[in-house]
């Protein structure tokens, strides 16, 4: 996908893959840019360094979602990729015992690393 001059929101942005994806995406001519991340101050600073816009936002908070497609929708114009890359992979317990981690911590896998994904269709197809 050519990504000049389009619109792209990327979760999970304030490091690692998501603040590479940021940096490609700036690089290659985006016309703006929102980094939406649950570390805020991280958020901030991966936008400030491409001049794009940084939002708060849990994944698995679907109302978090819907705010940050209304506020990138609002400020920079209709999203053209929503780039739903934020995930966790530690879920407590034991290393190499999933069956010792929490259900609470399998809860918020579930929610962070699925419905992030059914969350953000909700709020950009319609």
């Amino acid at each position: 996908m050519h990504v000049t001059s389009r619109v792209i929101v990327v979760t999970g942005g304030a490091e690692g893959i998501g603040r590479a994806l940021v940096e490609r995406f700036h690089k290659e001519g985006a016309k703006a840019i929102v980094v939406a991340d649950r570390n805020a101050a991280g958020a901030e600073a991966v936008a400030k360094s491409v001049g794009g816009l940084a939002l708060a936002c849990d994944v698995g908070n679907e109302a978090d979602i819907q705010k940050v497609v209304s506020e990138a929708e609002s400020r920079a114009g209709p999203i053209d990729l929503f780039c739903s890359n934020a995930g966790i992979g530690d879920f407590g317990g034991e290393p190499n015992d999933a069956a010792s981690s929490p259900n609470e911590q399998w809860q918020r896998g579930w929610q962070v690393n699925v419905m992030a994904h059914v969350y953000a269709a909700r709020a950009c197809l319609p």
